[in-house]
């Protein structure tokens, strides 16, 4: 370097205090810029988690409504007298809350059951009547305390049918008598045997009716909890029981308070007896 451009340098420092100072604010300006990007990046993060969170909620509860809340609790049977003659008494199976559910509600001004024979057209758009989950103090029910609950049920359908009875009062609807009592009216009428009692089932109309069978603290209450078993009836009146359905498909449909509807849809080969499993 020259001596005339060190002079230079040496009387104008003010100079290098000016590149400094612009130095640091770059430095400065940048140190700015990194923060605010991470304040936004910890913002938009934050956002994203809640909005996956909140997206993840309304599916869940729309999964929930748009599954099943009822599941099948066991076998499908179908009764008739087949080969004597040709009628159709009453389809039994049981159902349960699905898993995640909490309870279902099964009161017959919440929930619908229908039932349909293409083959024969028959179309039942609601048949549910009667409900035997509100009652405590029906003839046959069985009550156990557990844990300082009441738990009611039915140790069989046939139990339940008499306290349907009971609890309907009406023989234009249903009814049970003694054997060897004729049914007033005009009835699809069938026979069974309860306590060693027999008993006649006088159906004037097509009825489905539902009862506790297992694990129900139902103290009058419609509501079946979760881990509960809710034995389902339909009872054929004298129209729809002049049909025996074979070789063809029927469906029962249950609606229930929430939920899609539990659809069971079963083709029947020819009946096997008194009671035919068909699904």
């Amino acid at each position: 370097m020259s001596n005339q451009r060190l002079k230079q340098k040496l009387m104008h420092p003010q100079r290098r205090s000016r590149s400094a100072l612009a130095g640091l604010d770059t430095a400065i300006i940048l140190i700015a810029f990194v923060i605010t990007a991470s304040v936004l990046a910890y913002v938009a993060v934050n956002m994203g988690l809640f909005v996956t969170q909140k997206a993840k909620a309304v599916i869940n509860n729309g999964e929930q409504q748009a599954s099943t809340a009822l599941e099948v609790g066991g076998s499908v049977l179908y009764s008739t007298n087949y080969p004597t003659n040709t009628k159709s008494y009453w389809i039994y199976f049981t159902v349960t809350p699905s898993a995640g559910i909490s309870s279902v509600q099964l009161a017959p001004a919440t929930t619908s059951i229908s039932f349909t024979a293409p083959a024969e057209n028959i179309t039942l758009s609601n048949m549910y009547n009667y409900t035997l989950l509100t009652s405590t103090t029906g003839s046959n029910l069985i009550k156990q305390v557990s844990g300082g609950e009441n738990y009611y049920y039915y140790s069989s359908p046939y139990a339940a049918l008499i306290d349907l009875s009971s609890a309907v009062n009406d023989v234009g609807v249903f009814s049970v008598v003694s054997q060897g009592t004729a049914c007033t009216g005009t009835v699809n009428s069938f026979n069974f045997t309860y306590n060693a009692d027999n008993e006649t089932a006088c159906v004037a109309k097509d009825v489905a009716f539902t009862f506790p069978v297992s694990g129900d603290p139902l103290v009058g209450s419609s509501t079946a909890p979760a881990g509960s078993t809710i034995g389902v009836m339909l009872l054929f009146g004298p129209n729809t029981g002049d049909n025996v359905f074979q070789y063809q498909q029927i469906q029962t449909e249950i609606t229930p308070n929430i939920g899609s509807s539990l659809t069971l849809t079963e083709y029947v080969y020819q009946p096997d007896g008194t009671v035919t499993t068909i699904g």
